[in-house]
């Protein structure tokens, strides 16, 4: 089984307070993936927040992961290549089919435009379960897109009863 993590690369407009607490959060969130043995799947930016939930996945023992990259569209230039396996998409508009394509449930680390994207793409490309984290988010998704797509948001502390 692969874990696809998404979340926002970058809080653009978020305060050093607001960094340093969604940090922490993202250390509870790796070390819960870790202990599954489970491995995941990211498409890690370089010095990002899912860069730095990658380093602490491993840092914890987690199993492996796998990156989802457009090697024909400079993927060198924006990821961090070096997390493990790659597992090419081409370009970049079809990373999110990739994403689905290869995960078999999604755990959503907050929203961002290409996270959209990604729960959308599940929607076509091997449809699974979408768990929202509360703690990530400000809102939950209009109710429209749950006709759709299997989304169930939880607690950081339940997520181990899901995995």
């Amino acid at each position: 089984m692969k874990i696809g993590v998404i979340g926002p690369n970058t809080l653009k407009n978020a305060s050093k307070k607001e960094l340093e607490e969604r940090k922490i959060l993202l250390v509870k969130a790796a070390e819960i993936l870790s202990e599954s043995k489970k491995d995941i799947v990211l498409t890690p930016d370089k010095n990002s927040l899912l860069e730095f939930f990658g380093k602490k996945y491993l840092e914890f023992g987690g199993k492996k992961i796998w990156v989802i990259a457009p090697m024909k569209d400079d993927a060198e230039k924006y990821l961090n290549l070096e997390f493990g396996e790659i597992i090419d998409c081409d370009m970049w508009y079809r990373q999110p089919s990739k994403f689905s394509e290869e995960t078999d449930l999604l755990i959503c680390l907050g929203y961002s435009a290409g996270v959209l994207s990604e729960i959308g793409a599940s929607q076509y490309f091997n449809p699974k379960k979408i768990l929202i984290i509360d703690e990530f988010v400000t809102s939950k998704l209009p109710i429209e897109i749950n006709q759709s797509i299997d989304i169930e948001y939880i607690t950081l502390k339940k997520l181990r009863s899901y995995l």
